[in-house]
């Protein structure tokens, strides 16, 4: 058996670790750790909600999109193309593909823990503007810097124009998600 106070010197150790080991942002990150896997339906529905599903692609901004918003076609690995028609199961295949891909760069860029809800915000976020945006974006850097998340969640409201104008469904998404990362 060991000496009462030796338990306790051993305890104190431990947490002492413990603390400096929360303090390093590797280990913050190791926190982050949620799998996709158990994430992945509830991403899907969020994503799939905002998006709609539209079998024969069109002209979205910049790129041609299909299915659920999708601009690769991850079955040729190229970005899709006019005569990419796609049925309900390979859109949803191809939305959980990017959907992982994109939890996987917002996992990378998160410095600090965060909720689940705060992850499927964030990855749906991604989803929609993209990597290099979000990777500039002052939600990401404000987030990392430890700043409240309502401070954070108003930052979702700047993300509301297409080609220099309001757009109502951008506005509408970016409330919802907004709801998400609060909640």
């Amino acid at each position: 058996m060991i000496p009462r106070n030796k338990q306790i010197v051993t305890g104190v150790i431990v947490t002492a670790i413990v603390i400096i080991m929360l303090s390093k942002k590797n280990i913050a990150i190791a926190l982050n750790k949620t799998p996709f896997g158990a994430i992945r339906d509830k991403l899907f529905n969020v994503i799939s909600k905002f998006e709609g599903y539209i079998a024969v692609p069109k002209w979205d901004y910049m790129q041609y999109s299909v299915g659920y918003g999708s601009g690769y076609n991850w079955d040729a690995k190229r970005p899709v193309l006019k005569t990419d028609i796609i049925d309900k199961a390979t859109a949803r295949r191809w939305l959980l593909a990017e959907a992982e891909d994109k939890y996987d760069f917002v996992m990378s860029k998160v410095k600090v823990p965060i909720t689940n809800n705060q992850l499927l915000a964030l990855a749906s976020f991604t989803y929609n503007i993209g990597e290099t945006a979000f990777a500039k974006s002052d939600l990401l850097r404000f987030l990392n810097a430890g700043i409240s998340k309502v401070i954070v969640a108003k930052e979702f409201d700047r993300w509301v124009n297409a080609g220099g104008k309001l757009n109502e469904g951008l506005k509408g998404r970016r409330n919802a998600e907004k709801s998400l990362f609060l909640s």
